[in-house]
């Protein structure tokens, strides 16, 4: 029924949307998928009856989590678009975000007037580098609600240019640089062009946590920290990393099995939440992370256990780290999760 694979649907759409991603667990339709995108069907494997009848109870969920269907245990996992980062000027500050933005793995478009100050952030690492007037740039980036913007402009009058047009779009966070007297002044005169009150109000000026910062380099940590919070404040999971959906791809473009390892329940201190994801492939790399040490060991042996039987396999994996065992030295933390090891087969469907 379905020829693209989930990463080439999740790729071809952008991920922009809510989704909501259902995968049965258990019974005869274990491994069958249906992927809705604001609240429509949008992609789902050949043998998926069970939650076609569910689609009115897969539309209502609100909160990833375990439903049941039919008597079957599901797992539906809500999430949104890639977070995307735009920052609006070339300085210092501006080159040691996105330098810092990349290690974090968030896709990064950046603007300044001025070729000199874009090739220092290309040069930075950002994925796309728009060298023209700020207007203009921003007349063409969309905005959404996982668009995070850092106004970091030479001026107050390009910081209004910027903000005047950015604070008419939809954002996850908008911030700009300034002092508190700069802050106040630019929304003032923000208030004065009519736009939105709320979103006037919204505005994080000055940019970034009170962490003492003082450097470009420590104040593009405060930023990039503000940033997180508010991303991983969001009632949903990660979703699809750009990184692991291009692994996916790729190792499915060269027809290369591998297994998807979902976090699906945790209880107690883990390093990551449910939804967070690793791809393993058959020499041991892995792409993402379930949070590493010996729970992620664990989670490596079982998937290439998996790999091994050459047949696409859906498994759970309960992991514990209570220091009770021959790992207590490295493995104290008391927490537990839950991992769902899916095998990708090129053109077949796990059972």
């Amino acid at each position: 029924m379905n020829r693209q694979t989930l990463a080439d649907v999740l790729q071809d759409t952008n991920q922009t949307g809510s989704y909501t991603l259902a995968t049965v667990l258990e019974g005869a339709e274990t491994g069958s998928q249906l992927l809705l995108r604001d609240g429509d069907a949008l992609w789902q494997t050949p043998s998926a009856g069970l939650l076609q009848r569910q689609l009115a109870a897969l539309q209502d969920c609100t909160a990833t989590g375990f439903l049941t269907l039919d008597g079957q245990r599901v797992f539906a996992e809500r999430f949104g678009a890639v977070p995307q980062l735009v920052v609006c000027g070339g300085g210092h500050v501006a080159a040691a975000l996105v330098k810092q933005a990349k290690l974090l793995g968030l896709p990064v478009l950046a603007i300044d007037d001025r070729e000199e100050f874009a090739q220092q952030l290309r040069a930075a690492g950002a994925d796309t580098v728009l060298c023209v007037p700020f207007a203009q740039a921003l007349q063409n980036v969309s905005g959404g609600a996982e668009t995070y913007f850092a106004v970091l402009t030479r001026s107050h009058a390009f910081d209004l240019d910027c903000l005047t047009l950015i604070l008419q779009k939809p954002a996850a966070y908008v911030g700009m640089m300034g002092s508190r007297g700069r802050a106040a002044l630019v929304r003032r005169q923000l208030l004065e062009t009519g736009l939105d009150s709320q979103r006037v109000e919204s505005l994080c000026a000055p940019i970034g946590l009170a962490i003492g910062a003082q450097t470009a380099a420590e104040i593009a940590l405060s930023i990039l920290a503000q940033i997180v919070q508010v991303k991983n404040g969001r009632p949903q999971t990660e979703g699809y990393p750009i990184a692991l959906l291009d692994a996916m791809v790729q190792a499915e473009n060269a027809r290369t099995p591998a297994v998807l390892a979902t976090i699906v329940a945790r209880h107690g201190s883990t390093p990551r939440d449910v939804g967070a994801k690793m791809l393993v492939l058959p020499d041991g790399s892995t792409v993402g992370s379930v949070g590493g040490g010996i729970m992620e060991h664990y989670t490596v042996q079982a998937a290439q256990k998996l790999l091994a039987q050459a047949a696409p396999v859906l498994q759970c994996l309960q992991l514990s780290a209570d220091g009770k065992n021959e790992d207590a030295a490295i493995a104290a933390c008391g927490g537990s999760m839950e991992v769902l090891l899916q095998t990708l087969f090129p053109g077949e469907e796990a059972k």
